[in-house]
């Protein structure tokens, strides 16, 4: 299973609060009502910023518990706010090799942010009959839908686009990804278990001052281009040498599409 850099989550932890769907998470503090103790997993919880965002708004009595394959990340989300109201385990386990040993006795509610568009089609229906069973809720935000969208625009965008998106279905280490149609695939699985499920966009607005998330976006992609059409060297670098400018500049704009996604048993 791949993973992620600390620095990355951290540069994007504000990125995400501010582009979660306000609607679907209205949602979720309605549906949180009916439990005093609300038992909450949290799957691929990194650096622990979805607890972070979604602690202090659920309330009252929580207990977390926080999955990942990666220590240092689990470490790091020591910087949750403690109250005496809360509870929070961390399990470092890798949701490929081990997933069978994961957990979903008396959890209400499965969570995760920026996931399900990284994992097969099999692994997500794997989590849909476990939800299932355990007649958990699922909320899961900032899946990627496939919109990347640059201000000004440049000829090539579209052209880097469809490379990027191309790379966001190869193998993550679950198996072929879904990427963009992730989130639409895993609601159609959900409502097929009798779910009520919803989808919203939670798209990144990304302006001119945000130069290091543009700047890491850009990286990553014109890598993943690069992985996907080695042969595209010289017109690639023209793009990004442009991109680089604007951004630089201070004249970029950039919307990137997700999802968010909330249903109930």
């Amino acid at each position: 299973m791949s993973g992620f850099s600390a620095e990355w989550l951290a540069l994007r932890e504000p990125v995400d609060a501010a582009s979660r769907n306000g609607e679907l998470t209205t949602q979720l503090l309605n549906w949180r009502q009916q439990f005093n103790t609300l038992s909450v997993l949290d799957l691929a919880s990194g650096t622990g910023a979805n607890a972070r965002f979604l602690a202090p708004m659920l309330g009252g009595e929580q207990h977390w518990r926080l999955i990942d394959h990666d220590p240092k990340l689990l470490a790091q989300s020591a910087r949750l706010p403690l109250t005496a109201c809360w509870r929070i385990e961390r399990h470092c386990l890798d949701l490929v090799s081990a997933k069978e040993s994961l957990d979903f006795q008396n959890i209400h509610l499965v969570t995760a942010s920026a996931l399900i568009d990284l994992v097969s089609a099999e692994w997500l229906e794997w989590l849909a009959q476990h939800c299932r069973k355990a007649q958990a809720a699922i909320f899961i935000a900032l899946s990627y839908d496939g919109v990347l969208v640059w201000d000004p625009a440049l000829k090539d965008d579209e052209r880097v686009r469809a490379w990027v998106n191309r790379h966001q279905q190869t193998n993550k280490g679950f198996g072929p990804a879904l990427g963009p149609l992730a989130a639409p695939e895993f609601k159609t699985m959900l409502e097929r278990l009798n779910y009520r499920a919803e989808l919203r966009p939670s798209p990144w607005q990304l302006g001119p001052e945000q130069i290091a998330m543009q700047t890491a976006l850009l990286k990553g992609w014109v890598e993943a281009a690069r992985e996907i059409a080695p042969g595209s060297t010289h017109w690639l670098n023209e793009w990004a040498a442009q991109r680089r400018s604007l951004i630089e500049q201070q004249d970029s704009r950039l919307t990137v599409g997700h999802w968010d996604l909330f249903a109930q048993p």
